[in-house]
């Protein structure tokens, strides 16, 4: 399947993708080109957290930048992209995360609370990637995707379409494992 917006940011990279008008009154403005690039690096981070074609991974959150990102990150590297509607009960929110069998929530920084207190509900979550904002409790449980984001390349994710499984190891030292990724503009003897 091609990559639409990896298409988008090659022929309109410098047009507008995303308009985020804030409640706050901010209005966040992002390119084709822009939101490709944090969309690669997104899923590069998510892979370094252990997402693998066929994962699913929960988001929580309202339309923003962050939510786009994730939608097609996780299209890049072939998970699932699983929402969860934020004015959920704290009881349906668990409900959906356990049943859903993902092992990684990314969340808006406003609605990361509920999962702390759903937490013992949602034994399989290995990980809460947090989005726009502060972590809501200093343990490992929570990590900030500010924190790590820029650390990840941004050249293009590719894990499920690359038959020939070319292994590169991501620039993060946090990583557990070897990103699976390539870029597939490159000729396949220039990959690296």
């Amino acid at each position: 399947m091609a990559d639409i917006l990896n298409a988008h940011a090659q022929n309109f990279g410098d047009r507008p993708a995303v308009i985020d008008d804030r409640p706050d009154g901010n209005v966040l403005t992002i390119t084709y080109a822009e939101l490709d690039d944090y969309t690669n690096q997104l899923g590069h981070l998510l892979v370094g957290h252990g997402v693998k074609p066929g994962d699913r991974v929960v988001w929580c959150g309202q339309n923003s930048i962050g939510v786009v990102a994730v939608m097609s990150a996780a299209r890049k590297i072939g998970a699932t992209a699983v929402p969860l509607n934020y004015r959920l009960s704290d009881d349906e929110a668990a409900y959906v995360i356990d049943h859903c069998d993902a092992e990684i929530v990314y969340v808006d920084a406003d609605f990361a609370p509920m999962l702390e207190r759903v937490r013992e509900s949602i034994p399989k979550i290995r990980e809460v990637l947090v989005f726009d904002g502060e972590l809501p409790a200093s343990d490992s449980w929570f990590v900030s995707v500010a924190g790590e984001i820029s650390t990840h390349r941004a050249d293009v994710v590719a894990n499920i379409r690359d038959p020939e499984g070319i292994e590169v190891r991501c620039a993060k030292a946090r990583c557990r494992r070897s990103c699976a990724v390539g870029a597939i503009d490159q000729p396949r003897g220039e990959r690296t």
